[in-house]
């Protein structure tokens, strides 16, 4: 016969898990008592305390006329190649501009919709070669982009209202104007 004095595993196991829950229950610190410790604010006094910290730093940093007098002595002891490469970057973004307005320029002259615009400006651009021949070649073959766009208008002679409820109206107004 089978000795019963010995607790099994899986008794084992609920008790220890029992005696886990109950150490944990127990020290567990009041919830109560931790929020009476800790002092709370009314939104006056934060929004005090956030101005006064805005103030602090503030105070800190140099003010317009500061930066502008710094500015110009860091402007001023640039050397001449320093300046020369200075220039030399803002001729290079401005030149890239022009280019720039010269493609969408071309592009909105060629009758490319306002919205395929950008795109057709974007895939022109990688191909090699000048940028008008290309931009002629890749619109032949991609009418899409140059295209009137038709819209339907409902109710009129290239859309007619399909609905019976719409046909019986004009039918009934035909009647009483004296139309067939």
């Amino acid at each position: 016969m089978a000795d019963n004095s010995q607790p099994t595993e899986g008794t084992q196991e609920i008790s220890k898990t029992q005696e886990a829950a109950e150490k944990i229950t127990t020290a567990q610190p009041d919830t109560n008592t931790a929020v009476e410790a800790g002092k709370t604010f009314t939104q006056a006094d934060v929004d005090r305390i956030i101005a006064e910290r805005l103030q602090r730093e503030r105070a800190k940093l140099p003010n317009d006329e500061e930066l502008k007098a710094y500015r110009e002595w860091k402007k001023s002891q640039q050397t001449e190649a320093e300046k020369a490469a200075e220039r030399e970057k803002e001729y290079q973004a401005l030149q890239s501009r022009a280019i720039e307005l010269e493609r969408e320029n071309a592009v909105i002259k060629a009758g490319v919709k306002a919205d395929d615009a950008e795109f057709v400006i974007f895939k022109v651009s990688r191909m090699e070669g000048d940028f008008k021949k290309n931009l002629d070649s890749f619109l032949a073959e991609n009418k899409k982009y140059t295209e009137p766009v038709t819209e339907n208008v409902p109710g009129t002679k290239h859309n007619p209202s399909t609905t019976d409820q719409d046909a019986n109206f004009i039918a009934a107004v035909r009647r009483g104007a004296g139309l067939k």
